[in-house]
């Protein structure tokens, strides 16, 4: 996949756009917005789809700029930030495999009100803004997605800002960590998605009360070298976090 420039109101590394393939096709199918899409509707916006490859660093689209597409994660980590007047950046999520990204300020013919960038290699799917706020006017089952999306990631947001207020560092380390490990097991061994800066923001931390927490944990046998995390057990993992909740 050769790499060239593509400016959308900004300039930043990308490769060539690219016709979805098979397996970004079957991932984008099952993204919460277009699960439950009618086949045409969706066939419509998958034939003018595009495939993009990021390099860690690369700028998906930025602050500012003109939203002029949809962006669904189909492989690796996308970080969404704002920058304020002052020039200070906040992290406000880190969207992974099967999520959308800037589809409000789409159908709002609006611009990015964060910047969007790829923690490391990542995939994504760009769907031209124009070809979705067309479809959504003449497919209703479209318009009804992009409400339920946005209702859902209202909801997401409320229930992260409940955490942001109310659990400790440990707490929302420990929540993290339990979200890497695979279903039905008790013992894991997996490496960090991303650095240990963008995992403390993501979680409201500083890094450094990350690193804290990190060392407060190995008493429950959970052991972090550089990324590579070991999780001796995670029923006992579970049965901490509900002792501290209990304390909260």
């Amino acid at each position: 996949y050769p790499f060239v420039t593509i400016d959308e109101s900004s300039t930043h590394l990308m490769s060539a756009p690219l016709p979805p393939l098979p397996k970004e096709m079957e991932v984008l199918r099952q993204v919460p917005l277009f699960a439950a899409l009618q086949p045409e509707t969706f066939a419509r916006l998958a034939q003018a789809a595009r495939i993009e490859r990021h390099a860690k660093g690369d700028i998906i689209f930025r602050q500012g700029d003109t939203a002029q597409s949809a962006i669904v994660v189909v492989d690796g980590f996308v970080k969404v930030s704002r920058l304020s007047a002052n020039g200070d950046e906040t992290l406000i999520h880190i969207f992974g495999r099967g999520e959308s990204v800037g589809e409000s300020a789409v159908v709002a013919r609006d611009r990015y009100s964060t910047t969007a960038e790829a923690v490391g290699p990542a995939v994504v799917v760009r769907v031209p803004g124009a070809l979705f706020i067309q479809t959504a006017r003449e497919f209703p089952d479209l318009a009804f997605a992009i409400i339920n999306e946005a209702q859902a990631k209202v909801i997401a947001l409320m229930d992260e800002i409940e955490i942001l207020k109310v659990q400790t560092a440990d707490q929302r380390v420990l929540r993290f960590l339990l979200s890497l490990c695979p279903p039905d097991v008790d013992t894991c061994t997996m490496r960090l998605p991303y650095t240990k800066g963008d995992i403390a923001a993501s979680l409201g931390l500083k890094q450094e009360t990350l690193s804290r927490s990190f060392a407060r944990l190995k008493a429950i046998g959970i052991e972090i070298d550089a990324r590579q995390v070991t999780v001796a057990s995670v029923r006992r993992v579970e049965e901490e976090i509900a002792r501290l909740n209990q304390l909260v």
